[in-house]
């Protein structure tokens, strides 16, 4: 049986900074099937490096980049993806959405998976992430009537930050969040299999 994407439409959650990010899949993107990431999984599960995994699932990406207000840089946004983040500097932390885009492709229910994203601190904006924090959402394949799309969120508390993080200060600084299924990024560099990326600013306001 043939699976085809669903169209959803973009919804504006309550976060700070806000992107748009209904793009076309490619064609290599929409053959990365529901059988493809269980294997990925499985590969995930069994330790696999960065490098095998690469070399057998790199080709499930397909970037589209748009500058907005935000960047969003999309790999394979067929099951889940990001719309929007935002920083509330006051609680120091970070958050995204996280839309689930299909019924398949996370694992059964209950075992399920995890939705990934690591939160990216460029404060003093020199083109370096000087700091990171990590986040997560277990997820699962669908067994209620309603269809997709579902939005969760992803946070986390961004604690023992560099001097250059100064709270409170007004300054405006840059972040990344990246978003990766079932494999953790490993770096603020990291190009997820499926998922996609948010660079934004966002200000330490007091």
């Amino acid at each position: 049986m043939t699976r085809r994407p669903v169209v959803s439409v973009f919804r504006s959650l309550a976060l700070l900074a806000a992107v748009c990010a209904g793009f076309p899949m490619t064609a290599a993107a929409q053959t990365c099937d529901e059988n493809t990431r269980a294997a990925f999984q499985n590969a995930v599960n069994a330790g696999a490096s960065e490098s095998a995994l690469e070399a057998q699932f790199g080709h499930c990406r397909g970037p589209v980049t748009q500058g907005v207000v935000a960047t969003s840089t999309n790999f394979n946004i067929f099951y889940e993806r990001m719309n929007s983040c935002g920083l509330h500097p006051q609680q120091r932390r970070a958050a995204c959405d996280v839309e689930i885009r299909q019924n398949f492709g996370y694992g059964p229910f209950p075992g399920g998976s995890t939705e990934n994203a690591l939160f990216c601190f460029d404060c003093d904006l020199n083109g370096v992430f000087e700091y990171n924090t990590a986040g997560s959402v277990h997820v699962t394949n669908n067994i209620s009537p309603q269809g997709p799309s579902w939005y969760h969120s992803v946070n986390a508390v961004a604690g023992n930050t560099p001097t250059t993080c100064a709270w409170g200060s007004g300054r405006t600084i840059r972040m990344r969040v990246i978003l990766s299924w079932a494999s953790k990024p490993t770096s603020c560099t990291y190009r997820p299999f499926w998922g996609n990326w948010i660079d934004f600013q966002a200000r330490l306001d007091p």
